[in-house]
């Protein structure tokens, strides 16, 4: 008999117990957020911050998984159509990682969920049911279609001769059990060459979410760096923290270097 995983076995055992009537435990969110952090505990330090664009340095960026809730997104950059949170504006530039030569002609696709937690496309009002949630999309890991027509926080753009795509977007609230996050991808002459996500420091979302409608709804997000259930399962994450320039009245704007492999 092969050897079990830890997570498998916690979502395998929290398969069973969902068969065995377990819903109201799911429904006890306090509980929830207690125990789940617990099991998913990682060293944080792992999780490095992007290159600005104009840093002298580049890093190969580390890949992450995709997740259930990708669609194909509109060409546009300004992602947000009616979602209401913290203006984020974002410059991100491609290059070869081991050259430092930005990539002219790539794609690169974002997509993240709204400032309380919910992603177009799908029910919003999962973002913070985990037993409701975990129906929907199980382990987590294999795509689900979407339900609805919407298209908000979703958005492609192409980069320009310096290897550089920019976007307008809000700064994602969390959901269960998940810590905030934005999702990419970078493909060039129509091959996927990165798919991954972009975090936040905890102090600098706490600032948002304790100070800025509509995150105040749920507050501080339990979920971290440090209990991020999809940080843990890899052994690195380099180049993967934003660090947007705080402003309480104000637009923030934030850049990243992504490092691909050579093309």
């Amino acid at each position: 008999m092969g050897k079990i995983s830890r997570r498998n076995f916690i979502f395998g055992g929290l398969g069973i117990i969902g068969v065995g009537g377990a819903g109201l435990w799911f429904g006890k969110n306090a509980i929830f957020r207690a125990v789940i952090p617990r099991m998913f505990s990682n060293d944080a330090s792992k999780v490095t911050a992007a290159p600005a664009v104009g840093e002298e340095l580049c890093v190969l960026t580390a890949k992450q998984v995709e997740g259930p809730f990708f669609i194909a997104s509109p060409v546009r950059s300004d992602i947000r159509e009616d979602r209401k949170g913290k203006q984020l504006d974002l410059k991100l530039q491609v290059v070869n990682a081991e050259k430092c030569t930005p990539v002219e002609g790539a794609v690169v696709e974002l997509w993240h969920c709204d400032a309380v937690g919910g992603y177009s496309g799908y029910p919003e009002e999962l973002a913070h049911d985990p037993f409701g949630t975990m129906m929907l999309v199980g382990k987590g890991e294999h795509h689900v279609g979407p339900v609805n027509e919407k298209r908000f926080l979703r958005g492609a753009q192409k980069t320009d001769s310096e290897g550089i795509a920019a976007f307008t977007t809000i700064v994602p609230g969390w959901y269960e059990p998940r810590t905030p996050h934005i999702h990419f991808k970078v493909l060039f002459e129509d091959k996927a060459q990165l798919t991954s996500q972009f975090y936040f420091d905890p102090e600098f979302t706490t600032k948002v979410f304790t100070s800025t409608e509509p995150y105040k709804q749920f507050g501080e997000s339990p979920y971290t760096l440090a209990n991020d259930t999809v940080i843990n399962k890899d052994p690195e994450a380099t180049g993967l923290v934003l660090k947007p320039e705080w402003n309480p009245d104000g637009p923030l704007s934030a850049s990243a270097r992504i490092g691909i492999k050579r093309v």
